[in-house]
Formats: C-alpha cells, structure tokens, sequence
C-alpha cells in the first residue's frame, strides 16, 4: 500500500551477509542537501554525547518488512531514542523493534513530491513521532514552506508542529528548527543564538585551542620571568651575604690593628 514511497536502489549495490542493500549508485544531491541531514546528525550527537541509547544517522535505509527487499525507505535523516547507538549498515525494524522518532527529508527536483504526498502516510503507519519536510532550493510546486513539521498525537493523528518565532518546536529533540538562508538550523527554546554545525564547531574548538595555547604560552613566560626574578634576587642576596662578610673581616681587621 506504500509501494509509491519506497526507495529502489540504483545498481549496482552492496548487500549485507543477509542480502539486504545497503549502498547503491545513486548520483550526490546537492551541498545544501548534503549539509541539511549532515547538521542534524552533528547538533543530535553533540547533545546527546553522553548518552549511549541515541542514534542518529543520515541517508540510512530503513527496512520496515523482514523478508521483504523491497519494503525500504531512506529518511534524509532519523534520531532514535533508546536503542544502542553502534553503527549498523541499515536499520532494520524488526531488529530495533523501534520506529525512528524523528524522520527528517530534504526535498530535492525529483523526490519533492514523494516526500510531500507519499511519504507521511507511510512513516505516520511506522510509528514515527515526527515528521519534518525541509526545502533549501523552493523546489515544492504546492505553496508548502520552506520547512514543515509534523508530530503524531497520543490518538495517532499527524498535526503541525507547533511554531517559536521564526521557527518550529521539535518536542522529539527539545529544539527549535528553523530555516535560515536556505540553511537548516537549530536553537534550544527561548535561545537567540542558533546552534553551530560541525564547521562552526570546529572552528570553535580550534580558536578556543589557539586561545588556550596561547594562555599556556603567557604562563610559561610568566613562569619563566618569576624564575628570572628568583635568581635574581638569590643573586642579591648572595652579594648581600658577602659584602656583610666583607665587612665583617675589615672591622675584625680594624679592630686588630688599633690593638696594635
């Protein structure tokens, strides 16, 4: 009944030891596609590092039917709560025995339509908790937003997320999620700021290192002046020490001589 939301991989492919494809030829979507998925992979991992029952992946298949090849579907992205979160080749439902609670797609030229009209039927029979439809490009041909969301209430409906601002409310994440120059971004609520994505955050990390090298290296000549300081003032004392001794000699001297 979801036949027009599978995904058939494009040979030739890579199967798992129980035949299970898991990579194929398709062609490389575009960079801010790329980056999209990409960024909520990082903003989950880094959220949640400590924390070993959160799986996060991009561009994964995720097979739905034991036994059955073709029942696949490859979420842009999807975050998992409460499994182990080890890398597998896909993610196979019946072994997890878990729906991903959060299911992200980025539309693309030729996929807008099945993400849009297809899909959601599919992932809300799945048990997926959300839903989210991200468009860097405006491909979408029906009035829809640049982004969209989705969450399924306790009776099992899908309803709009609900808004922050600029933004939507992932209650899966704890985060807003908002499209900003046609990039993907997320924000924790009530924050200004949106969070950094992996080149911010390395880039963070490399000036936070600079900085810390740089202190190190402040300390060390702080150190290194101390010493200096030191030395010095153990020299002036061992001047002071001999010209008192010095001193002490002459007077012994003077004193003999006028005993003389």
């Amino acid at each position: 009944m979801h036949a027009r939301a599978l995904y058939r991989p494009v040979p030739p492919v890579d199967c798992d030891d129980d035949g299970y494809p898991f990579k194929d030829s398709a062609r490389v979507e575009s960079t801010r596609h790329f980056d999209a998925r990409a960024h909520l992979v990082h903003v989950v991992r880094v959220r949640y590092a400590e924390r070993k029952d959160v799986f996060a992946a991009a561009d994964m298949g995720l097979y739905f039917e034991r036994g059955n090849r073709r029942a696949l579907v490859v979420p842009d992205g999807m975050v998992v709560f409460g499994i182990d979160n080890h890398p597998d080749l896909s993610y196979k439902l019946w072994e997890h025995l878990k729906a991903p609670d959060l299911v992200l797609e980025v539309l693309s030229k030729y996929t807008w339509r099945k993400d849009v009209y297809d899909k959601p039927a599919l992932y809300h029979d799945l048990g997926v908790r959300e839903y989210w439809l991200f468009d860097p490009k405006g491909r979408r041909r029906d009035g829809g937003g640049a982004l969209e969301g989705w969450r399924r209430t306790p009776d099992g409906v899908w309803e709009a997320a609900a808004t922050a601002g600029d933004g939507f409310v992932s209650e899966v994440l704890g985060l807003e999620l908002l499209a900003c120059n046609a990039e993907l971004r997320f924000r924790e609520l009530g924050a200004r700021d949106v969070l950094p994505d992996a080149v911010e955050t390395s880039r963070r990390w490399e000036q936070e290192s600079a900085r810390a090298d740089q202190e190190s290296a402040r300390a060390d000549q702080e150190s290194a002046r101390a010493d200096e300081e030191s030395a010095r003032a153990d020299q002036e004392a061992a001047r002071a020490d001999a010209a008192q001794r010095r001193i002490a000699e002459l007077e012994a001297r003077l004193r003999g001589a006028e005993r003389d």
